[in-house]
């Protein structure tokens, strides 16, 4: 039993360990997915927002030049060409675009003709290098690409990230014009970063621990009353019938049960019932021990007396048979205990050549013609409710059923006082393929604590040996009728006020 309760704890922490295990999986998984998610959305959004940008900015350099074509100079001819140009260096480098990201203008060479003075950390810089009289060309092969791919008219872009920061360029060819726009534009991913980690992360890793804790909490709690259970069968098994599932796993409303699912309660309520049945039959089994002593050594030291005394001539040869026929009686009471006995073990199994149909209101009431006499003796009164048919044939070995109706109504006659009554009723129910029986009686009732125990080998509601008997009538009847698949009952009679015995016969089969 040890052996076996430790692999079942161990399979029990396996399961555990994998589901939390699993949970941990799932939570990270989701995690990843989720910061990734963010993470895209910042990459899209920025891209999105250059875009915006670089098409706003190419939009106000036509509405400066008028939408004329201009060439772009930095002397001071007089000439719109140089206004334009002043006012263009002026718009790129003003307030309204200063922290739209890195603003260049070039021509098709990748010349720098003007730009913000953004200063970032270089992430948003184009490298450029200087030459030909002091001009800037863009060295930045991406770049480049850009503008060779924007003199089709068509946008540009090149797009970029890291898990410091994510980065969008944007190349348009400023319309009427051989200069093109780009727009760099750098977006950190510290305030994702944050915002994972305060909306996201801290919670769900807190809600994780506190879900896996509640768990872990409940799987062991549930575990308990196995724990228990478990234990107290092992006692029990070693021979100790004074172990009991403790309360608190019996009883919903009782110490932890109210978490607990109503199958664990019941469970420990059913393994408390059985050893209480085992501990009572253990005690039964002591009981009729002892009975049957003295119901074998009674006959028994009578048969020895007898014998004895014809052995040794005390008892005179012309008295001989009748001590014989003393001897005769005895010997036919052992006879018949041994026979109860043997019954009360083999009636459990239904022989299939015995089982036919039969009436049986025919039999109850040839039943009750015969135990007329007994009736009579106690002036008992005798009500017969019995269902005229069609729906009266049972099915089954008549001889054993005919010995439940007529062990049950013996008991109502033994029991019912004098000028009682006793009542037999039978009820078909086609629907349900049964005959449906009930036996009561006016006399004194069975306790209820006791109702079910009656039907229990060897036990006897009368403690006393007042009433004969060996305490096996009511337990053969019980299983005869569990052969046929039936059960019975025993409840107080509402309107004779003695007990009540309910069961059934079976109906033969249906044709088809």
């Amino acid at each position: 039993m040890g052996s076996g309760k430790k692999v079942s704890t161990n399979f029990a922490i396996f399961i555990i360990s994998f589901l939390v295990f699993t949970t941990i999986v799932v939570f990270a998984v989701m995690l990843f997915l989720s910061y990734e998610n963010m993470h895209n959305n910042l990459i899209i959004s920025n891209k999105d927002q250059t875009e915006i940008m670089t098409m706003n900015i190419v939009e106000d350099c036509v509405n400066l030049s008028g939408g004329k074509p201009f060439t772009f100079t930095m002397d001071d001819d007089g000439t719109d060409d140089f206004k334009i140009s002043q006012l263009l260096i002026k718009f790129v480098d003003s307030e309204i675009y200063k922290h739209s990201g890195s603003i260049y203008i070039v021509d098709g060479k990748g010349m720098i003709l003007c730009r913000n003075q953004l200063i970032g950390d270089g992430a948003d810089q184009i490298s450029a290098e200087r030459r030909d009289e002091g001009k800037y060309y863009i060295t930045d092969t991406d770049a480049l690409k850009l503008i060779a791919s924007a003199r089709s008219g068509t946008m540009s872009c090149a797009d970029d990230s890291t898990r410091q920061y994510v980065l969008s360029v944007r190349c348009i060819n400023i319309p009427h014009t051989d200069y093109f726009c780009i727009v760099k534009r750098v977006a950190s991913t510290s305030d994702v970063n944050t915002e994972y980690m305060s909306i996201i992360l801290f919670p769900a890793i807190i809600a994780m621990i506190i879900a896996i804790a509640l768990y872990v909490a409940f799987v062991w709690l549930s575990l308990e009353p196995v724990k228990e259970i478990s234990d107290v069968i092992s006692k029990v098994s070693d021979g100790d019938l004074k172990a009991r599932v403790n309360p608190k796993y019996t009883n919903e409303d009782d110490g932890i049960g109210f978490i607990l699912s109503s199958e664990f309660s019941q469970m420990g309520s059913t393994v408390n019932t059985m050893i209480e049945s085992l501990e009572n039959q253990e005690k039964d089994r002591e009981i009729f021990i002892s009975s049957i002593a003295h119901d074998i050594r009674t006959p028994l030291t009578s048969i020895n007396g007898f014998v004895t005394a014809m052995l040794d001539g005390t008892i005179p040869p012309e008295n001989r048979d009748k001590y014989l026929n003393l001897i005769k009686q005895e010997t036919d009471r052992i006879r018949r205990l041994v026979v109860s006995m043997t019954e009360a073990s083999s009636l459990a199994h239904l022989n299939p050549e015995l089982v036919e149909p039969f009436d049986t209101t025919e039999m109850i009431r040839d039943i009750i013609d015969n135990l007329e006499s007994q009736l009579r003796d106690k002036n008992i009164k005798m009500i017969a409710s019995l269902d005229p048919g069609p729906y009266n044939i049972a099915y089954g070995d008549a001889e054993q059923l005919c010995r439940v109706l007529v062990n049950i109504i013996s008991n109502s006659i033994k029991f019912t006082p004098e000028g009682g009554t006793i009542k037999v009723t039978t009820d078909g129910k086609p629907r349900e393929r049964v005959i449906n029986i009930t036996i009561e009686d006016s006399g004194p009732g069975i306790e209820e604590n006791k109702r079910k125990r009656i039907f229990e080998s060897f036990y006897k509601a009368d403690a006393s040996r007042k009433v004969e008997g060996f305490g096996l009538g009511l337990y053969i009847c019980k299983q005869i009728l569990s052969a046929h698949g039936q059960t019975i009952v025993c409840t107080e009679s509402t309107d004779l006020g003695g007990a009540r015995f309910d069961f059934a016969f079976g109906m033969p089969p249906k044709e088809e």
